[in-house]
């Protein structure tokens, strides 16, 4: 949605349910950074597929919705989803409980076809928790198909999804997905080949006349800190963020684009870069926490990829999903997913290239019938 929203818009929205901020602040248990691990076995050629700004909602076709997302996922043939936000809006709780379900048969039937596993994952955005629910019930839901058994899956549940209610931690999301190769393994940690950290960039904060879109907190940026110097002995791996509103570095990241879009990046931008309301150095801290790839959602219609460059010379990479269905405002030729695929004994410097990235635009007029009109 747009950078600025009317106090009587977020009236509206808390009234629904469910935007909290003082309650959320209001934390008491502090748990260990390792707590927030689980793990996948790592493949040479590992493939995400990120879907981001579904925004399932009292309007939407649920059963259709679902079935254009089962249709990316039976063509991207994924070892991992990740849900980068804003897939509730106006929901209720069996709209969480039917994308969620979906999601896993999914997964299931994945695994199953090709003798690998394959799970889900999910953010937050700034809109999921305006429904009709309960402000943990996503969390509730989510929790009840995860496991945090690595590669054994138990009772058929698959999803990648951590969190510790009334934990010490503000937002929804802090936990993190260690891709690991353990099949040559002899003493210490598996070998670890990339991280995942996935987190919630919030929702709102109020500037004392309008709400702007809110960012990741100091604890969080943290937390991922921690993570970095606690959970495994292994440093020697790349490390990734999704979330869903973006880093205020994205603007800059999108001028230097301009100037060089040949070497740069590739993808289109529609819109300007919606941002949070301040700059509280989440860069720099991610940054320190290892991380040098960031995925987003948030923006309609900008789908993506920069290579950004640093004050200190150093470069990362800055990516926008691309949005999932056609609910609320969008572009017919911009709905689909993006696929983002992990090699094996890459570099840094080899890893940070777009050409790892790929949009994959569905056929609104045919694949899914008429789409855009329905």
């Amino acid at each position: 949605m747009k950078k600025r929203l009317t106090a009587f818009f977020l009236t509206a929205a808390i009234s629904l349910g469910c935007i909290c901020f003082g309650a959320c602040a209001d934390k008491s248990k502090s748990v260990e950074p390792v707590k927030y691990r689980t793990t996948m076995q790592f493949y040479d050629g590992f493939k995400i597929m990120q879907l981001t700004d579904l925004h399932f909602g009292i309007e939407t076709d649920v059963a259709q919705q679902l079935d254009v997302i089962r249709g990316y996922a039976q063509k991207s043939k994924p070892d991992l989803i990740i849900l980068t936000g804003d897939s509730f809006m106006y929901a209720t709780k069996g709209m969480v409980r039917s994308l969620f379900s979906a999601l896993n048969e999914e997964c299931a039937k994945l695994t199953a076809e090709r003798g690998r596993l394959t799970k889900f994952s999910f953010t937050f955005g700034n809109h999921d928790n305006q429904g009709d629910y309960p402000r943990y019930f996503i969390n509730e839901t989510a929790l009840s198909f995860a496991t945090n058994d690595g590669d054994e899956i138990k009772d058929n549940k698959y999803a990648a999804f951590i969190d510790f209610e009334n934990d010490h931690l503000f937002g929804l999301t802090n936990f993190f997905i260690d891709l690991v190769d353990d099949r040559a393994k002899t003493t210490g940690d598996a070998d670890v080949k990339y991280r995942l950290h996935v987190i919630d960039s919030n929702s709102y904060y109020f500037n004392g006349t309008d709400y702007d879109y809110d960012v990741i907190h100091p604890e969080q940026l943290t937390h991922a800190q921690s993570v970095y110097a606690a959970a495994t002995a292994d440093k020697d791996y790349i490390g990734m963020a999704f979330f869903h509103i973006p880093l205020h570095e994205y603007k800059d990241a999108y001028d230097q684009y301009l100037l060089s879009p040949e070497t740069r990046g590739q993808g289109e931008f529609r819109e300007g870069v919606l941002y949070g309301y301040t700059n509280n150095g989440a860069y720099d801290k991610l940054k320190a926490a290892n991380v040098v790839a960031y995925f987003c959602g948030h923006d309609h219609i900008n789908y993506g990829d920069f290579l950004y460059t640093d004050k200190s010379g150093d470069n990362a990479i800055f990516s926008y999903g691309v949005k999932s269905t056609n609910q609320i405002y969008h572009k017919k030729d911009m709905i689909g997913y993006k696929e983002i695929t992990l090699k094996d004994g890459l570099t840094r410097e080899q890893f940070l290239t777009v050409q790892n990235i790929k949009q994959n635009f569905k056929n609104v007029t045919g694949e899914y019938g008429n789409y855009e009109n329905s």
